[in-house]
């Protein structure tokens, strides 16, 4: 178990590559091309509210408990992988819904329906760009934060 603290700078860590891959994925399928400061409007977007997520919503605890729905052993491979179908969800749920909002909508002027359709043909893209990214940086992540709050690695 972490202390908030370490959990806390664990988050912040983790969003990091999380927080720009979901910006640059969403704005290259959206519009082709890069603009560096829709991309890092999107980023602080991004990174807050996944901030916000990571520390008030128990997504770990619920993807731990899918993965032993799933029968897999603790500390495996598979385990990892069925825990972060369901972190990853609460995640994409929760920027895509707002990020597609205010880009199309507020920054857009387009009507909801335009929303409703961004959210449809972003969703899955960027859930497997999340997917990937955060399965191969959560480890890291922690182990990083556990060495800055001199915490010992959870075995």
């Amino acid at each position: 178990m972490m202390s908030t603290k370490c959990k806390a700078i664990c988050t912040l860590i983790m969003n990091i590559p999380i927080a720009l891959a979901i910006s640059l994925t969403a704005q290259l399928l959206a519009t082709h091309t890069v603009v560096l400061k829709l991309l890092l409007i999107n980023f602080a977007i991004a990174y807050v509210i996944s901030f916000i997520v990571g520390m008030l919503v128990p997504a770990v605890k619920w993807g731990m408990g899918f993965a032993g729905v799933c029968k897999t052993k603790p500390g495996s491979l598979p385990f990892g992988l069925c825990i972060n179908v369901i972190v990853n969800l609460v995640y994409v749920v929760v920027n895509c819904i707002i990020l597609t909002y205010f880009n199309v909508v507020i920054l857009g002027h387009a009507p909801i329906i335009a929303f409703v359709m961004g959210l449809v043909t972003m969703f899955v893209p960027i859930y497997i760009v999340g997917y990937i990214v955060s399965f191969l940086w959560n480890q890291p992540a922690e182990n990083i934060a556990r060495n800055i709050c001199k915490e010992p690695a959870q075995h």
